[in-house]
């Protein structure tokens, strides 16, 4: 019964996102004007485009140097080109899903080599984790740093409670989790499945410095790209609206975050009196950006031979079977 269900539900969520993002779509198409909309994106300019491109490559790098950092300290020991390698794969993987889950699973299963997936996939998910923690604390402490922006209170709170929260639980989480039931699944998960990767304070450190400028190289890609639609958004503004964005747009309640995208850049960008064309612009060329760099992952895979990752490594022939 539970496997007829099962992809009754997939279907039910995929057909849930796709409507969300055909409502936004076309509530953007028809209260932007596509003649604007037009103009803008035909007199984008390609050498800040260009830079904002390699800026994305840039921060990519680092976020997977912070991920060999997580994996080696659990005894994943990999060169950082094979963690650079499955990264970008991942997010090569990541364009045909409605989130960033399945680029996620793809490049653990990869590392995993079918021999420790479940460590593997587990530094991936404390990797996103900790990524998350910062990128929300940063948008926290420039809505603090920059509170003449005037954003509404609700907005403020629950953005700069959300960092503060997520960071201390992120790092005090080992201890946390001790207040439920020894058999509680999450203490368990936490404690068995997740526990290595917090005893390794140093580490811990370090990964979450890569972390913070990562984001940053990110929310300079922001400030660039405003610049190629010949725009200054102040870099401040960029450093607020960057990580609620990224949030938005990660959150599987659309196709590829069609949409949720464009609508958080109409709702950051119009309070600044930037035109709607040009919000809507920015949000199409932040996620141009990331096709381009998912198709450096697709150029990877095809280099790797375009073998998929495995599940399990193959149990070795015995001489008596090969002799058969």
């Amino acid at each position: 019964m539970l496997r007829h269900l099962i992809p009754g539900r997939r279907a039910v969520r995929w057909l849930v996102r796709a409507a969300v993002t055909v409502g936004i779509v076309v509530y953007i198409a028809v209260d932007v004007d596509t003649g604007d909309l037009a103009r803008a994106l035909t007199h984008v300019e390609a050498g800040p485009f260009a830079l904002a491109f390699a800026l994305y490559l840039v921060g990519q790098q680092l976020s997977a140097y912070k991920w060999w950092l997580l994996g080696r300290s659990v005894g994943l020991d990999r060169p950082l080109g094979d963690y650079t390698r499955f990264y970008f794969i991942g997010m090569f993987f990541n364009l045909f899903g409605p989130s960033t889950l399945g680029g996620d699973v793809v490049r653990g299963l990869y590392l995993g080599d079918g021999r420790r997936p479940g460590l593997a996939l587990n530094s991936v998910l404390f990797d996103r984790a900790s990524g998350l923690a910062w990128l929300m604390a940063l948008g926290a402490a420039a809505l603090l740093l920059f509170p003449d922006y005037g954003f509404p209170w609700p907005l403020t709170a629950s953005l700069v409670a959300g960092g503060v929260a997520l960071v201390l639980g992120w790092w005090t989480c080992p201890r946390i989790v001790r207040l439920l039931p020894e058999k509680n699944r999450i203490r368990r998960q936490v404690e068995h499945d997740l526990g290595p990767f917090w005893r390794d304070s140093r580490m811990l450190v370090a990964a979450s410095a890569v972390s913070v400028v990562f984001h940053l190289t990110q929310v300079a890609v922001q400030y660039v790209l405003a610049r190629a639609l010949g725009v200054v958004v102040p870099f401040s503004y960029c450093l607020i609206l960057h990580p609620v964005i990224s949030v938005m747009t990660a959150l599987p309640v659309s196709i590829a975050g069609f949409g949720v995208r464009e609508g958080g850049y109409l709702y950051f960008l119009t309070r600044m009196n930037f035109d709607d064309s040009i919000a809507v612009s920015m949000g199409l060329l932040w996620f141009a950006e990331t096709v381009l760099a998912g198709l450096v992952g697709g150029m990877l895979l095809l280099a790797s031979g375009s073998a998929l990752p495995r599940l399990r490594v193959k149990a070795p022939v015995r001489a008596d079977d090969a002799a058969a």
